[in-house]
């Protein structure tokens, strides 16, 4: 007896009791035994009793999972998983056959939960409501909105999040994409970046590593990241995350001949604006996948995954990965990956060729001390008006290179310890960077238990604490990697997140601080939007324009 509503409110109307009988008789109509005459009679549908109530043993609240698996086969089939003319064929069913499996359009993951509810020992299902109920979320709580088989099925399928809070976006808004480890979230403000709307969680408990705003060929796209046990996938939005790709598998993956699983998606880039399809992604295990079909398909970049380096590489504390994905502004062929551990590696040709790019970086914990590779790289930025000029935050060291990460100097002096992870640009002025250093490896902790961030004005010359508002006492908090940004208004702000699930924001360059959120899961990813008032809005089938803009385009060359 349970009712879905019109705007998809699920009503459970009644509960009924199971109990064992003496004498039963079966209800055509219902299925179900009727007679309550004494303490050992059963009472219910037959087709949703679990396996020990018929065979006559005690029930407990692992029989009540057992029937939640029913209803959920049920209602993602249209069929119940155990059938039968007669009570006996039916109980028969309930004791010995497993349940046909379902289709392609039901959810690997959600399919393992029935599976898992429908197992004949309670012993082998979950032991508590909440475990179901944590795996269900861990699959997603979507409804999944799924095209007719006889129409195009190029696309990925679209997800609706029903249980997640949405913004209402405009032309001119401003926009803060947060990943957390349990999921992601949009803010959204205007250009005073005073007042916040908050949008999420989507992809409830799934760890959003990885973010990035699309604006090419007119669009509003929002790429996420999404890693759970049940894997590594990566989603779009076009309309501000009131609807994401639900691909049925994931679209980055290894070539059988590599004998490598993808684990995470650490990075999203997006190419030069000529070349609206082109994608990359940088993976664990350390790898890089490119795409030019807008991330419809994906094909791994064997230059550098075939480099004679890649035996020897190592992986850092959050294992083997490519974490950072820098582009030449003004040479489209060139670019730059951070591989932990692996070092900084350089192309010239698009990804055929790549070179170690490490002259000057030290690695502690190698035997020598400038080795050729094999740095622990943290993160490296680029200011697109000064390409020539690099800066490197690493495991242990800071570094400017200013001919193209030929070489690196070491500009550690004047912050209290050189280890930390984000190194963010300054949007307008190429001598400017922003640091948030640790204590050490560890201790990743801010330094004496005091939040501050740092600032160079002349290119590592000199640094000064930036602390006004940010908490000066008892303050062990840590920013990660990617967990720390800039926006190009003006003036300039700057955010961070930590790993407490803190959120501060600066509107004057890093003068003033404020917190703008903190209760979140451990925050890994921050990036910034202004939504182009120029740009038109995208429609309401945005997956499907982009097909057909694509197609187009593939025409016309």
């Amino acid at each position: 007896n349970i009712l879905l509503t019109a705007d998809g409110l699920i009503k459970v109307l009644d509960f009924g009791l199971a109990r064992h009988a003496d004498a039963a008789t079966f209800d055509g109509a219902t299925r179900s035994f009727g007679t309550m005459e004494q303490m050992s009679s059963v009472s219910g549908t037959l087709a949703y009793m679990a396996p020990e109530v018929l065979r006559g043993e005690a029930a407990d609240y692992r029989s009540d999972l057992w029937a939640l698996g029913v209803v959920l086969y049920e209602a993602v089939s249209g069929r119940l998983p155990f059938d039968g003319r007669t009570g006996f064929e039916i109980s028969s069913a309930i004791l010995r056959e497993v349940p046909k499996p379902l289709g392609s359009s039901v959810p690997p993951g959600l399919w393992a939960v029935i599976q898992k509810c429908l197992a004949k020992e309670p012993i082998q299902r979950y032991q508590r409501a909440g475990e179901a109920q944590a795996a269900l979320e861990a699959v997603q709580s979507a409804a999944i909105v799924s095209t007719d088989r006889a129409t195009d099925q190029s696309g990925p399928r679209q997800t609706v999040l029903l249980g997640a809070r949405h913004i209402h976006v405009k032309s001119g808004d401003f926009l803060l994409l947060v990943g957390t480890t349990k999921g992601a979230f949009l803010l959204r403000s205007n250009a005073q970046r005073a007042r916040w709307d908050v949008g999420g969680p989507y992809f409830h408990g799934h760890a959003v590593y990885a973010m990035a705003y699309d604006g090419r060929a007119g669009q509003h796209r929002i790429w996420a990241s999404t890693q759970s046990y049940w894997g590594t996938l990566l989603r779009s939005t076009d309309d501000f995350g009131r609807s994401w790709t639900n691909p049925q598998e994931a679209t980055i993956r290894f070539p059988a001949d590599t004998g490598l699983s993808l684990k995470n998606i650490w990075q999203i880039a997006t190419g030069p604006a000529d070349e609206p399809d082109l994608l990359y992604c940088g993976v664990e295990p350390a790898a890089l996948f490119e795409s030019r079909d807008g991330g419809d398909t994906w094909t791994l970049v064997r230059g550098l995954f075939e480099h004679p380096h890649r035996p020897r590489w190592m992986p850092g504390n959050g294992g083997l990965t490519l974490h950072t994905i820098v582009l030449d502004p003004t040479e489209p062929r060139r670019m730059y990956v951070g591989i932990s551990a692996g070092g900084v590696y350089r192309t010239e040709d698009g990804g055929r060729t790549w070179t170690a790019q490490n002259r000057g970086i030290r690695a502690m914990f190698m035997p020598g001390k400038y080795p050729e590779f094999g740095q622990c790289i943290h993160k490296i930025a680029m200011h697109p008006a000064r390409p020539e000029r690099l800066f490197l935050q690493n495991h242990w060291g800071l570094y400017r290179s200013d001919d193209r990460a030929e070489n690196w100097k070491d500009i550690g002096t004047g912050v209290p310890s050189d280890f930390g992870f984000p190194v963010v640009m300054h949007p307008t002025n190429p001598d400017c960077v922003y640091v948030v250093p640790v204590e050490s490896d560890q201790f990743r902790c801010a330094c004496d238990g005091r939040l501050r961030v740092y600032r160079t004005r002349n290119g590592g010359a000199s640094w000064e604490a930036l602390t006004r508002g940010l908490p000066q006492d008892g303050a062990y908090e840590t920013v990660l990697r990617d967990a720390m940004t800039a926006d190009a208004l003006k003036p300039a702000g700057i955010y961070f997140g930590t790993r407490n699930g803190q959120l501060f924001g600066s509107r004057d360059e890093g003068k003033t601080w404020r917190r703008i959120l903190d209760g979140l899961p451990a925050i890994v990813c921050i990036r910034t939007v202004v939504v182009d008032a120029d740009r038109p809005r995208a429609a309401s089938s945005p997956r499907a324009r982009s097909h057909a803009s694509r197609k187009s385009r593939r025409t016309r060359k």
